[in-house]
């Protein structure tokens, strides 16, 4: 049982890992083009989602596709992936005025995220709080969190954000925690430098 979740949240967290070419991009190109990328990806992806939820067979045939990849809760509702695209989008558009905040704050979403359920899936022991998430899968989060923020800030600055966004992806917010976690990490940020 261990194993088969193991396996379907690698598959979960390997296409959610590609977010990482996010702030790859975001560094690489011209931030009007970087923002045209992300705004389209969410407007693909919110179409794709409408017509996967509008017709029965269409969803069968994506569920096929992309086996293992979504959730239970997902399988007839709206995935996660609109949530981390409109998270992503907003990040960008709100707070290009510092390039390291926002890549910090997608660094975040797609390494701190992904590390974090990968540990917690394979090594947690310890379940916290109504959603069950792991002591062990969030110190992964802080960890990460802190080694990527150190890169771009002094150390206090990056040790108070990461505690700030572990919080984040651990708290059962009533938002997806893949929405706010750039959102909130990139205002902290913000408040702070």
């Amino acid at each position: 049982m261990q194993d088969t979740k193991s396996i379907t949240e690698f598959k979960r967290k390997s296409l959610h890992f590609l977010t990482i070419l996010y702030p790859i991009l975001y560094n690489i190109i011209p931030y009007r083009v970087a923002l045209t990328v992300s705004a389209s990806l969410l407007i693909i992806d919110l179409i794709a989602e409408t017509i996967r939820l509008l017709y029965p067979s269409i969803n069968n045939v994506i569920l096929k596709i992309f086996s293992g990849t979504y959730r239970e809760k997902e399988k007839e509702n709206v995935s996660t992936l609109i949530w981390t695209l409109s998270g992503a989008f907003i990040t960008i558009l709100f707070f290009s005025d510092n390039k390291q905040i926002v890549t910090l704050s997608l660094l975040y979403l797609a390494l701190g995220d992904s590390i974090a359920a990968l540990v917690g899936v394979k090594y947690g022991k310890i379940r916290l709080g109504s959603r069950g998430k792991s002591l062990e899968g969030s110190l992964a989060f802080f960890v990460v969190a802190f080694i990527c923020g150190v890169i771009f800030f002094n150390w206090w600055v990056a040790f108070i954000v990461s505690f700030v966004a572990t919080a984040i992806e651990f708290l059962p917010l009533p938002i997806d925690d893949n929405f706010i976690l750039p959102i909130f990490s990139a205002g902290i940020l913000t408040a702070l430098i």
